[in-house]
């Protein structure tokens, strides 16, 4: 289908030339229609020939640019943009961008496609300065925001991304409140690779305000206050993660020990692990449960612990895994070895295994990314915990 609109392109626009040239002499019965000319007709040809730089001449240099073409020769271009001719589709656009009678709401069409080929092409900073000339029209302003806000998403231009995420939101109306948390929290992590933790802390900050349901922002301020030696200020930080979304527990939980462990408070960690315990059922969650059991040396309640939560979850792998670690202290010999063999063969299936999961487009990652790499959404992955993918395998992408 693609490729014919591809041939058909040249033939629209030869049709809108031929229908406006009738159309200027419809009065004049006598006077007979104009014949398409012949260079449409070469174009044609080269273009049947897999010649499309002979075709492309041929067009640019005999169209008639008006009202009846220009929406055609702007699809021509962005056809060829989306076939990855870009430098085919720049020829069309500054082709059209040159003609001197050329209406204002065309020209700005106009701009914002060839500002998307050199986005396309890598050259974006003639991009930028082409959005930003958009900006000065009365036209396509949203557009031109949103262009902006994505080039500097890709020069990690944090702070004008937010500016220009600012300005889209006021001109088109879409809510752009959670990805400004996730630029500043963006900030904020570069602000602590530099060395400045306070001024992190107050970008981190301000992601809040903009979204106080963003968990990250919580997780970056916990994770300044530990590595500052804070542990109150970090347990405050991160038990608020459950509030804001319990999906992220099983991330927060290895930090919350380690910063009750700075506090030495041990009853407050098992007071918040019971409570979580009761809402959330993940594997990270049941094992720092059962690892705080096992610290307190409540080896059976661990054990019973174990053997409940797996029932409940048909045998997640992680859960396997300690259970079959803690059955290992009632045996030996063969049998204590045979356990080891199971539970290293357990932990090699963990190494493989896909923890995270984007909710848009269903990528799955090791690692937790905060702008999922296949469709670019923020705050999309998630921790993934499903029993069914870990012991099959799964669907990875």
């Amino acid at each position: 289908m693609l490729d014919l609109l591809w041939l058909l392109l040249p033939i629209a626009a030869a049709t809108g030339w031929w229908s406006g040239r009738r159309s200027t002499r419809g009065s004049d019965k006598s006077r007979p229609c104009p014949a398409l000319p012949g260079d449409y007709v070469k174009g044609l040809n080269y273009l049947l020939n897999e010649q499309p730089d002979k075709a492309l001449e041929l067009f640019v240099r005999v169209v008639e640019v008006d009202s009846d073409t220009v929406e055609t020769y702007l699809l021509l271009g962005s056809l060829f943009r989306r076939r990855g001719e870009v430098d085919r589709a720049i020829r069309i656009h500054q082709n059209l961008i040159a003609r001197p009678h050329l209406e204002g709401q065309h020209r700005a069409t106009a701009l914002l496609e060839l500002g998307k080929d050199y986005t396309r092409a890598g050259l974006l900073d003639r991009a930028e300065g082409l959005y930003k000339e958009l900006l000065s029209t009365r036209y396509l302003k949203g557009e031109a925001c949103y262009e902006l806000q994505k080039i500097y998403e890709q020069e990690k231009d944090w702070l004008e991304a937010i500016r220009s995420a600012e300005a889209y939101q006021s001109t088109s109306g879409d809510s752009q409140q959670s990805v400004i948390a996730h630029y500043w929290c963006e900030a904020a992590e570069q602000q602590r690779q530099a060395g400045r933790p306070r001024l992190a802390s107050d970008y981190a900050k301000r992601a809040l305000v903009r979204d106080p349901g963003c968990a990250r922002a919580s997780i970056l301020l916990g994770d300044i206050a530990l590595a500052g030696r804070d542990s109150a200020q970090a347990v405050k930080h991160y038990a608020r993660v459950a509030e804001q979304d319990p999906d992220f527990l099983p991330v927060v939980l290895p930090k919350l020990r380690a910063s009750y462990a700075g506090l030495g408070d041990q009853s407050g960690l098992s007071k918040l692990l019971s409570r979580f315990r009761g809402r959330k059922h993940d594997s990270e969650t049941i094992l720092q449960v059962i690892r705080d059991l096992l610290e307190r040396g409540e080896e059976p309640a661990a054990r019973e612990a174990l053997i409940e939560e797996i029932g409940k979850q048909v045998a997640p792998v992680r859960l396997l895994r300690e259970y079959v670690a803690l059955e290992q202290t009632r045996f030996e010999g063969e049998a204590a070895a045979s356990l080891r063999l199971v539970e290293r063969v357990l932990g090699e299936h963990l190494q493989q295994w896909f923890a995270y999961r984007c909710n848009h487009c269903g990528f799955r990652a090791k690692n937790l990314f905060w702008q999922c790499p296949s469709c670019h959404q923020w705050g999309t992955i998630k921790p993934y915990d499903s029993p069914d993918d870990n012991l099959s395998g799964g669907r990875y992408v």
